[in-house]
């Protein structure tokens, strides 16, 4: 039986994003779920998270990209979930933060266009999503998404794990070398720190909506461990 793959968006997006990754799991006979977090707080979005776990079939392989990655290690602790997968994404430990994780980037590599909070709520400044998040989709596709941002809560960027599933559970780790949100060195810092299992990539933080193959191609290695 094959396991069942969960994917968690990060924040300033929805889940839509991951249609390209979906569309080549599901070819290949995986059932795929993803999850519609409301980046309110990681406590909200974890809970959001086991719900669909619960509802899988068989062993879980769950897929984080970005602030999804902290939402991945903490709900990774439920039984069914067998391997874990970061789509350049962040991966605390336990009592980190994304935000006590973003205070250890280098402060001379490119910084994320967060605008200052507004009623306990973050955008990314509309004028530099597509250099700064998105910088290998179409302008227009990258316009979309600026129009389409979900408000990313304060609740949720600083959202302390309480039990980093990692230790536990065997990860993979897509390297993305042009992010311009996450700093390439910051990633492989965490994917060594985690113990996991790396590939490596040219493209963006958007790498999930650009380079769909790629990444489905990483999910798979995961589920070949697990079956």
């Amino acid at each position: 039986m094959k396991p069942t793959i969960v994917l968690v968006h990060g924040g300033f997006v929805d889940g839509s994003g991951w249609r390209g990754v979906y569309d080549e799991l599901t070819a290949d006979g995986f059932e795929v779920r993803v999850v519609q977090n409301p980046t309110k707080s990681l406590a909200d979005d974890t809970s959001t998270t086991l719900q669909v776990i619960d509802k899988a079939n068989g062993p879980v392989v769950l897929v984080g990209h970005s602030y999804g990655g902290a939402v991945v290690t903490e709900a990774g602790n439920h039984e069914k979930v067998a391997a874990l997968v970061y789509i350049t994404a962040f991966a605390p430990d336990q009592g980190e933060s994304v935000n006590s994780l973003l205070g250890t980037f280098p402060a001379d590599g490119p910084q994320p266009p967060i605008l200052p909070p507004v009623d306990g709520y973050l955008f990314l400044d509309r004028d530099k999503f597509h250099e700064s998040f998105a910088g290998d989709v179409t302008p227009e596709e990258a316009a979309f998404l600026a129009d389409a941002q979900v408000p990313w809560g304060l609740e949720a960027l600083g959202g302390v794990v309480s039990s980093a599933a990692w230790r536990v559970k065997p990860s993979w780790y897509l390297h993305v070398t042009e992010d311009n949100m996450i700093p390439p060195v910051a990633q492989a810092s965490m994917a060594e720190r985690i113990g996991a299992t790396v590939s490596e990539t040219p493209g963006s933080h958007a790498v999930y909506v650009s380079r769909p193959k790629v990444v489905a191609d990483v999910i798979r290695k995961a589920a070949a461990s697990v079956g």
